[in-house]
């Protein structure tokens, strides 16, 4: 085996290594989909809607589009908002089990009653804000924050801030 060959294989090694310590990295796609049902399981006691399911839709052979729209959850405060969660996600092969790696996302929130908007994260955009950023519509003029690689949160992050902050 040639020097090159073992430094790119080293250099690959290092990369998937580097991906499973990220806070948003590769999992299977299998566990990916788990992972989603079961916050919406953790949330339930604040979750209006019944039976909410992401609905799932590839696209392409190695793009899955999971969604998850109008579901109404009740704060601690008392406030009915309404979720949308919208993921764009890389599936590729895996060793045994396709692997799945978010390659876009929105999750947004507004008030049910109002129909206000609360928040919004988003994944950077090819011709404005190309970078992770939030959108903060509670204040005026509403604020758009960038977020640091990887520190967007998950699903139940999101779930959480607006569960006990609004």
């Amino acid at each position: 085996m040639t020097i090159i060959l073992k430094l790119l294989l080293a250099q690959k090694e290092l990369l998937l290594k580097k991906d499973k310590l990220m806070k948003h990295g590769s999992n299977t796609l299998e566990n990916y989909i788990r992972i989603h049902e079961k916050v919406l399981r953790d949330y339930s006691q604040y979750i209006i809607t019944q039976n909410p399911m992401y609905s799932e839709e590839f696209i392409t052979e190695n793009w899955l589009s999971l969604e998850l729209d109008r579901l109404e959850i009740e704060s601690v405060k008392g406030s009915r908002i309404l979720v949308k969660i919208s993921k764009d996600i890389d599936v590729s092969p895996g060793a045994r089990k396709p692997i799945a790696k978010l390659s876009d996302y929105s999750y947004h929130a507004w008030y049910k009653v109002s129909g206000k908007n609360i928040l919004r994260y988003c994944s950077p955009h090819p011709d404005h804000n190309k970078f992770h950023h939030r959108h903060d519509y509670t204040v005026n003029p509403m604020r758009t924050t960038q977020i640091n690689y990887d520190a967007w949160p998950h699903v139940s992050e999101f779930l959480e801030e607006l569960i006990f902050n609004y």
